[in-house]
């Protein structure tokens, strides 16, 4: 009898422990960030609307819908788009957690503007900036509010989201 309460103690405490490993931010939003980057590379507004806050700000002014369109727009240039993160730093600041990496883009060109986008992202010599605040108590309330890099342009001479996607159906 003793060895089954000693073993069950022993399995309560492992899985007590597990939890709070996984519940720290930093293992917590990094999980996330890497949701985010399958989300991009899979072209999946779904999952990229679950990790973006709706609190979301850029320095276009874009919200979180805005920044899934572009997103996707890019995206829409692939057929298989691949998104590789690079020398990750982390710094965690109170209710946010900044994550700073440097982002390549690679894969299978569709349309005209695939190359580009891997011509501009690959030779960004700033990271990108990738900003979460946790929403409530609960350790897995992550979201993105803000991505940015120094390197992007402030101006995007007319572009408004999706406008790849109109496009290309012709509209």
């Amino acid at each position: 009898m003793r060895w089954i309460v000693l073993a069950a103690l022993v399995i309560v405490v492992f899985l007590g422990t597990l939890v709070v490993i996984q519940s720290r931010p930093g293992t917590a939003v990094r999980k996330k960030q890497e949701a985010f980057i399958v989300g991009i590379e899979r072209r999946s507004p779904a999952r990229m609307r679950r990790l973006i806050g709706e609190e979301y700000g850029d320095k276009w002014g874009f919200t979180r819908d805005d920044a899934i369109e572009a997103m996707l727009d890019a995206g829409s240039q692939f057929l298989v788009m691949v998104v590789e993160s690079e020398e990750e730093a982390f710094v965690r600041d109170g209710p946010l957690v900044v994550i700073t990496t440097v982002l390549t883009v690679g894969g299978t060109p569709v349309g005209p503007g695939a190359n580009e986008v891997m011509r501009r992202v690959n030779q960004l010599r700033k990271p990108f900036v990738f900003t979460w605040e946790k929403e409530s108590f609960l350790p897995n309330s992550w979201r993105l509010v803000q991505i940015d890099n120094e390197d992007l342009p402030e101006e995007l001479y007319g572009y408004e989201p999706g406008d790849f996607r109109r496009a290309m159906r012709g509209e």
